[in-house]
């Protein structure tokens, strides 16, 4: 929905500056509101004359009001009716203003109009780089036309108007929620009034902001600019920083190709500036998950009550899966059960298709990090537990999202679940903080199993598993041996029969529920 432009009306294709008569004018005025056609359907157009053209009335207010509280002009003074009429410059100032007076006030009458047309020098110089009324081109028309810069907050809706969401819902979402912070930092302005430095004290900003400045903004009623001047407990960390600054590095990019004829400056960037908060890179990495971390959450009552209650099982499933797979929970929740969980028909492995190319649910658009297909054999304790069970109920249903009872956010498959694992995490007492050290999410099942496989006895090796690309050696037990191997994530196309040889020998030693069905 696009953002209502004060002062401005369409009526049919044409739109009109509008603006009401003060109460205490009517009279003098002799209308409520005052009209004017700008001749125009483009609303880059003529969002600058409707604002500019208010600022004249109500400075004329100011003047009117001025008038009938002096001595000379009160009484019947300027008790006739004003007829506005106001023409513009090609500046977007005020050039001239017809009133209809009586003759014994056609003095306080012609005054009131010097007034005004002296009154725009504020407004040129506001607008230096426009031409003055003493510089009239011969085309009018085409110096209006010129003189129509846009604001920065109508970049910012073209930009979030013209983003492909659904492909990319998850820079989507934080697109969302970087362009509020910047749309109030910098504010409405013309983009030639913009400077380079507003983009860098942005970033100098945003290291001491909270954590979650958008709550506290709502909660306690402050700008961006006031959070900033506060002392706060967590302060908003270098990764989050370098979300803010791609975000923004984005939207530059999409203004100098769209708006530079509009006169968007070219040379703005975000290139060169640092993260200058006390938070240092990586503290926000989550850990594995320690044998008895695992058993609190596998072996606890809150999983017990998951088993034992079918209308929980994808409370049950998605940390398992997660247990077993290593797998980012928005890859989990976005699996289709029609496509995406198969049974390979030459060794009999069953596996995880995590891909973009299956056909997604309606309510969800697919995303893998990676972007390259995955397919993660399904390991024994799954299929011991029921987990393929569980698919065929849901398949019969005609479901195209493994978990039908987390709703999506934004095209995100993973958006409530996610929500539901850190406050599953905060019951158990299993989150922790600790910089560098942390537990605040699915993904600490990647370094769990990663781990729990190297430091078993014999130590197995299992990035081909989560597709990291990283280099491993792979020893011991593992089906693929020799001296040294060098693996990058699923590039070197490990065989599905081999990946789940080696992922059934993942012993975490722990008591699995088995849940009801």
């Amino acid at each position: 929905m696009s953002r209502q432009i004060p002062y401005l009306q369409r009526r049919g294709d044409t739109l009109f500056f509008r603006i009401g008569v003060p109460s205490d004018l009517r009279a003098r005025i002799g209308a409520r509101e005052i009209t004017k056609t700008l001749r125009t359907a483009d609303r880059r157009t003529a969002t600058p004359l409707a604002l500019l053209w208010a600022a004249k009335a109500k400075q004329t207010f100011n003047e009117l009001r001025g008038r009938m509280s002096t001595r000379e002009d009160s009484g019947d003074e300027l008790k006739a009716r004003l007829m506005f009429e106001m023409d513009l410059h090609e500046s977007g100032a005020l050039k001239s203003l017809k009133v209809q007076a009586e003759p014994h006030e056609e003095a306080a009458a012609k005054a009131l109009i010097q007034t005004a047309i002296d009154s725009h020098a504020q407004a040129r110089q506001r607008y230096s780089t426009l031409p003055t009324h003493r510089q009239l081109p011969e085309n009018p028309t085409a110096a209006l036309a010129s003189a129509a810069v846009p604001t920065f907050h109508q970049v910012i809706d073209g930009f979030l108007k013209d983003y492909d969401g659904t492909k990319h819902p998850s820079m989507y979402v934080k697109l969302k929620a970087t362009m509020p912070m910047l749309r109030e930092f910098i504010g409405d302005i013309p983009v030639t009034s913009m400077k380079q430095k507003q983009i860098v004290d942005f970033f100098n900003m945003l290291p001491r902001l909270p954590d979650d400045w958008k709550h506290q903004s709502k909660r306690l009623k402050k700008t961006l600019r006031q959070l900033a001047e506060q002392e706060h407990p967590k302060k908003l960390g270098p990764a989050a920083f370098k979300i803010h600054q791609g975000c923004v590095r984005q939207l530059l990019v999409y203004a100098v190709i769209n708006w530079q004829d509009e006169k968007f400056p070219t040379t703005f960037t975000v290139d060169g500036i640092k993260y200058k908060g006390d938070r240092e890179k990586g503290e926000e990495k989550q850990r594995a998950l320690s044998l008895g971390e695992l058993r609190r959450m596998f072996e606890g009552p809150e999983m017990k009550s998951f088993a034992d209650d079918p209308a929980l099982a994808h409370q049950f499933w998605l940390p398992h899966i997660g247990l077993f797979t290593g797998a980012r929970v928005n890859e989990i929740c976005q699996l289709n059960p029609q496509t995406d969980i198969l049974k390979d028909l030459e060794t009999g492995i069953n596996y995880f298709l995590i891909t973009e190319e299956t056909e997604a649910d309606s309510e969800t658009t697919k995303s893998v990090k990676t972007g390259r297909t995955l397919k993660v054999p399904m390991h024994k304790q799954l299929l011991e537990l029921g987990f393929l069970e569980y698919v065929e109920r849901v398949k019969a249903t005609g479901a195209k999202r493994i978990f039908q009872k987390w709703r999506p956010i934004a095209k995100r498959a993973a958006g409530n679940a996610q929500l539901w694992f850190d406050q599953f995490l905060r019951e158990t007492g299993l989150r922790d903080e600790t910089p560098f050290l942390m537990i605040t999410g699915m993904h600490c099942f990647r370094d769990t199993l990663s781990e729990r496989g190297a430091t078993q006895g014999p130590p197995i090796y299992l990035t081909c598993i989560t597709g990291h690309v990283q280099k491993q050696t792979l020893t011991g037990q593992a089906p693929i041996t020799g001296a040294a191997l060098t693996y990058y994530g699923e590039s070197l196309t490990v065989p599905l029969d081999q990946k789940a040889a080696l992922l059934n020998q993942l012993d975490y030693g722990l008591n699995f529920f088995t849940p009801k069905h």
